[in-house]
């Protein structure tokens, strides 16, 4: 308790002071290096530019000019490699000091122990980047990492579950082909990640690339988000990109082990046992479960607007009976957004709206939801960024029971409750300070959530502070501690995980 008043208080005082304010995560630096970024910049740091990526570097062709005599001696040119090759390996530590030896279960279940050490983790990356002529490149990424803190604590103690998400993970993070089909129309086509709106913690139009959310609160978005196979084209004229999408790989979000630490079997209210939460059933691919997406991009001096229509899988799960047994599967929402930037000054103003129509919830049928976002970031202190969103998810419609229903009385329907409220409040605080030539950059975020309803509104949340530090092109070292907020209403969700609290350290090597 003493270690989260301190750090509560911490993050009052963090933003007061310009020496010892904290930094903003990587999403929101973009175009902020300076006290009055350039609109341009500004206005575009969270968009997906389609070809944009072909100037990068490692794809331009260098020519050297030879010099020294009085007559021109003609240049020698030497072609670079039409590939190249990057990656980089790091081992991830953390270790939860506030977490019970033994965690709650239902009566017959195992408890497990996810106290203490609860990340050894080895991971590496490898990309391969290549060009093919003047207009076309491509790009393979493979991910991969082994944690042994779970051989270390004892494998045999913990669940198949629990191992399966959490021990090992390999994924092909990109592969994609992308160039002009002409000047003004180009195509990507592969695994890819596609970011829509322009908040940078909370999602309120960026519905298109799921999550992988196995670890909540202790990374950013920006490394959150999956790839999906889907094939992209972006039509650019005056001031304006129209894309086009169509996703056909069903990609669901990566969820927490039920009965893990970050998913415990009180997660709903009482323990349920580990053989009673039904499986997830994934979508196949094919015609009926191919996704479809636009958006209409503006940029402007100073500002930009986008709008955007997607149909795509829903990250709230619903319960069937197949075979006489309740089965986990996802459905379709249609959604239409806006979303834009005004710069002023030292201010970079956002807002972004969404309404979202079919959202299947489990206490009552589909419901329609307006989702509604305004914040800022703010440079005008000396390396130095600050930024405050607020969103707002508004249920038409909305019935008293989506909020009260218990888990005994959805059982007998062999469901579970939805726990959402009519209108359900999040807000984000960052901060963040930059020093020792910009190679150290101090964070912090806070993010809590409540809303209107019976009883106490206050849900929960968490707060993160971490440190960066690049020692040089090549070692990176980042370390932290997370602290989980435990509500006070009757969502559970948050108070089964308030324990779970961390200190967290990385060290990377790239090549």
């Amino acid at each position: 308790m003493r270690a989260r008043q301190a750090l509560l208080a911490l993050s009052l005082l963090l933003p007061a002071s310009a020496a010892i304010a904290v930094d903003e995560l990587d999403e929101l630096l973009q175009g902020f290096d300076d006290p009055a970024p350039p609109a341009t910049d500004s206005a575009a740091g969270n968009q997906d530019d389609g070809l944009s990526d072909l100037d990068e570097s490692g794809f331009d062709d260098n020519s050297s000019q030879v010099s020294g005599t009085d007559s021109p001696v003609p240049a020698q040119t030497e072609k670079p490699p039409w590939y190249s090759f990057s990656g980089y390996t790091s081992f991830l530590g953390a270790y939860n000091y506030a977490q019970k030896n033994e965690s709650i279960v239902a009566p017959g279940d195992q408890p497990m122990d996810f106290s203490g050490l609860s990340r050894a983790r080895i991971k590496g990356g490898l990309t391969l980047d290549m060009k093919h002529g003047d207009n076309w490149r491509s790009k393979i990424e493979i991910l991969a990492w082994y944690d042994a803190a779970w051989a270390i604590n004892g494998r045999e103690d913990y669940t198949r579950d629990v191992l399966d998400n959490y021990e090992s993970f390999t994924d092909l993070k990109d592969v994609y082909i992308q160039g002009s089909l002409n000047k003004n129309l180009d195509l990507k086509f592969g695994r890819q990640v596609v970011i829509w709106g322009k908040s940078d913690s909370i999602r309120i139009t960026d519905v298109i690339s799921p999550l992988d959310n196995r670890e909540p609160g202790m990374v950013d978005i920006e490394d959150l988000r999956l790839s999906e196979v889907m094939t992209r084209l972006d039509y650019y004229f005056s001031d304006w990109g129209l894309s086009a999408i169509v996703i056909h790989e069903p990609r669901l979000e990566i969820e927490p082990a039920f009965g893990g630490d970050y998913r415990p079997s009180d997660i709903f209210g009482a323990p349920i046992p580990y053989s009673r939460f039904p499986d997830r059933t994934d979508p196949q691919w094919n015609l009926d479960n191919t996704q479809y997406a636009m958006s209409l991009d503006g940029r402007f001096t100073g500002w930009d607007l986008s709008f955007y229509a997607a149909n795509v899988f829903d990250n709230r799960f619903d319960v069937e009976l197949v075979d006489g047994s309740p089965v986990r599967y996802y459905d379709k929402i249609n959604m239409i957004g806006v979303a834009g930037n005004v710069v002023s000054g030292s201010w970079l103003f956002k807002a972004e709206s969404a309404l979202v129509n079919d959202i299947n919830y489990r206490s009552t049928g589909r419901k329609n939801r307006l989702d509604a976002l305004i914040g800022f970031d703010y440079t005008g202190i000396r390396d130095t960024v600050l930024s405050l969103e607020l969103a707002d998810r508004h249920i038409f419609d909305y019935e008293e029971k989506m909020l009260t229903l218990t888990l005994q009385e959805a059982a007998a329907s062999n469901t579970f409750p939805d726990f959402v409220r009519r209108d359900s409040i999040q807000m984000a605080f960052r901060s963040s300070y930059s020093f020792d030539h910009d190679n150290a950059t101090v964070s912090y975020l806070l993010s809590l959530s409540g809303g209107n309803g019976p009883g106490d509104s206050f849900d929960g949340g968490f707060q993160r502070l971490w440190i960066d530090y690049k020692y040089n092109d090549a070692v990176s070292l980042n370390a932290g501690v997370v602290d989980y907020i435990g509500g006070n209403s009757l969502i559970p969700f948050y108070n089964a995980i308030k324990n779970n609290d961390r200190v967290f350290a990385e060290a990377r090597y790239s090549f």
